[in-house]
């Protein structure tokens, strides 16, 4: 993470990546975007998880967990 003077043209790892969400600070840092999903997974039926809701879409596993990370620090400096 960091702050630069433009928005950069991103390449998003297609095997990886199913979109990039570009979302504004105040509202990532807003605990009411940070939700619970129930989702069925390979290993496990109807599981509720931690998710973010941002731009109208969920955000979970582990990029939720990195983003809660993320969160956490942010807070702490700001």
């Amino acid at each position: 993470m960091g702050l630069i003077d433009k928005t950069p043209i991103l390449k998003p790892q297609e095997s990886e990546v199913e979109q990039i969400l570009e979302v504004n600070l105040d509202h990532f840092l807003d605990d009411n975007n940070l939700i619970t999903q129930k989702l069925s997974t390979s290993y496990a039926e109807e599981i509720e998880v931690p998710a973010y809701f941002l731009n109208g879409h969920v955000v979970w596993g582990a990029t939720a967990m990195m983003l809660s990370e993320l969160k956490d620090l942010l807070k702490e400096v700001l």
